[in-house]
């Protein structure tokens, strides 16, 4: 379903079947993605403290995020770049991140 949900942001061949589900343009997937790199994001939402003495939660940087950071620097960037809808598969979320 989620996938579906997912290419219906794109143009589809009238009469094929798919043109019967149409998504928000703006709509982003968003997931963890440990180990990912994070330039100056802010995270501050999502995320008040961090392990990592003198991190600021506002302009966090890291070479490897974990899983719940990673996730909040996604669904900051996603609606920075002024996304309407994000689009969540809890299979592949951190769950310390989706409990919050």
């Amino acid at each position: 379903m989620l996938r579906t949900i997912m290419a219906g942001v794109y143009n589809k061949i009238l009469g094929d079947g798919r043109e019967l589900c149409v998504t928000d343009r703006t709509a982003v997937s968003v997931r963890a993605e440990d180990g990912r790199y994070v330039n100056n994001t802010n995270v501050s939402a999502f995320i008040s403290n961090l392990p990592i003495v003198g991190s600021d939660t506002r302009k966090f940087s890291t070479r490897e995020a974990s899983g719940s950071t990673s996730q909040a620097a996604n669904v900051s960037e996603a609606i920075e770049m002024g996304s309407r809808a994000l689009l969540v598969d809890e299979d592949v979320s951190a769950a310390n991140f989706m409990s919050r």
